[in-house]
Formats: C-alpha cells, sequence, structure tokens
C-alpha cells in the first residue's frame, strides 16, 4: 500500500511538472530565408556570384580559343613552339581551376558568416520571447518528429528580428538616429 501511494505521489508530481513545461519550436531554416537580413545576404551573394560566374565563363571561352588555335597551329609548329603553347595551355587550365576554387571557397565563408551574424541575432530573439512567453524549451523544428502548429513560434521570431534588425547588413544594427513615424490620428 504505501508503494503505491508514493509510485502515485510520484506520478502526479511528474505530472504537475509538466503542465508547467512549456515547449516552443522554431523553423530555424525558415527563419533565416524570412528575415530580411537573409534575403539581403542571399541577394548580395548571388549576385556576386553571378558576377564571378560571368568571369569564369569568359576565362573558359579564353581557355578553349587557346586550344582551338594550338590545334590549328600544331601542324606547322616545331617541337619546342608546340611544347611551349602546351605549357603555355596547361598554365592556363591550372590558373582557371584554382580561380575557381578560390571563388567557391571565398563565397562560402562569406555566406557562413552572414548566416552566424544572422543565427546570432535568431538566437537573441528566441531568447527575448521565451523570457516573454514563459517557455521552459524552445527547440529547432529541425529536430521534433511532431509538435503542434500551435507551438511554433517561427512568424513571431521572423516579425521580432526584421523590427530590432531590419535588413541592414550582417553585423550592422540599423540606423536609430531617426525619430520612429507617428501613424495617423494617434498623439
Amino acid at each position: 500500500m504505501r508503494r503505491l501511494m508514493l509510485a502515485l505521489a510520484v506520478a502526479l508530481t511528474a505530472r504537475a511538472s509538466l503542465a508547467q513545461t512549456k515547449i516552443g519550436y522554431v523553423d530555424v531554416q525558415r527563419a533565416v530565408q524570412e528575415v530580411e537580413e537573409g534575403k539581403a545576404a542571399r541577394s548580395r551573394l548571388k549576385s556576386e556570384l553571378d558576377q564571378k560566374r560571368a568571369n569564369l565563363d569568359q576565362k573558359r571561352a579564353n581557355l578553349e580559343k587557346m586550344k582551338a588555335d594550338y590545334d590549328k597551329q600544331a601542324p606547322v609548329l616545331s617541337e619546342d613552339a608546340k611544347r611551349k603553347k602546351q605549357e603555355d595551355l596547361q598554365k592556363a587550365f591550372i590558373e582557371a581551376q584554382n580561380e575557381a576554387g578560390q571563388m567557391q571557397e571565398e563565397l562560402s565563408g562569406k555566406e557562413q558568416e552572414a548566416m552566424q551574424n544572422i543565427s546570432k541575432r535568431l538566437l537573441a530573439v528566441v531568447a527575448e520571447i521565451s523570457d516573454k512567453e514563459n517557455f521552459s524549451f524552445v527547440l529547432d523544428k529541425a529536430a521534433l518528429l511532431y509538435a503542434p502548429a500551435a507551438s511554433d513560434v517561427t512568424n513571431e521570431v521572423v516579425r521580432r528580428y526584421n523590427e530590432r534588425f531590419g535588413s541592414g547588413p550582417a553585423g550592422k544594427a540599423p540606423d536609430k538616429t531617426k525619430p520612429p513615424e507617428k501613424k495617423p490620428g494617434k498623439k
């Protein structure tokens, strides 16, 4: 009998503890895509990527032209001239490959830096919401198998992030020297 009472007391305590636990979740991937700063960073990176791709395409076209010229001239060139042209082609090809690798590495680094800054700010916003809404835990949706839609605070995180940080470049707070706009009819 005593064991039954103890088990019942433990079960009731655990149930009361769970009733006080409030859990929310954020779709972090969606939030990063929807915040204004994330959109601006993606746009900026895409523009830079397009520019660098155009540059690489030009170099590739130049390499193809060099190769075509070599193929046309090869039958009439001396062995020394052929070797020199082949070395030039190989050198240009290796240079283009190295440049492509550096471009990829540079853009990956810039993307990672922008996402780190946005992620830090997202965590601060999630902490604010968690405190205000009395959440015991806020999880990333990617780690969940199931959660009710009512526990999703992603929209609130995006809204507050945009209010607080705007669309300024990552790492810089928006200019707060402008006075807030007054809405008509309100004093």
